[in-house]
């Protein structure tokens, strides 16, 4: 890693104080008003600088649940669900019913 910091937020002992109090990445994040990638940027610094390994809680999880989305048509499911899926576009599919949930079972 090149030396300094080219972070415009970047206060190690403030990063520091908030993990030491256990703060999760998103708390980390809205208290010191920067993205999920700063946050990253930030505490590889702050471990460069202290020698030392810090846990971050959340800090690789995603961050947005993967729904599909409901149109007139039907329901469109994005290139990120599918590839998490076995769905491929185009395949062909059944929709079977359950009381809380709805399975798509490939034909």
């Amino acid at each position: 890693m090149a030396k300094g910091s080219y972070s415009h937020k970047y206060n190690p002992d403030v990063l520091r104080d908030l993990i030491q109090q256990g703060k999760t990445a998103t708390e980390i994040m809205e208290k010191l008003k920067i993205s999920r990638w700063s946050v990253k940027e930030q505490l590889l610094m702050l471990q460069n600088l202290d020698k030392k390994y810090y846990e971050v809680k959340g800090l690789f999880e995603e961050r947005q649940k993967l729904t599909p989305a409901f149109h007139q048509e039907g329901i469109v499911f994005s290139p990120k669900m599918l590839a998490k899926s076995d769905f491929q576009p185009g395949d062909r599919f059944e929709m079977i019913v359950e009381k809380d949930r709805i399975i798509l079972q490939k034909i």
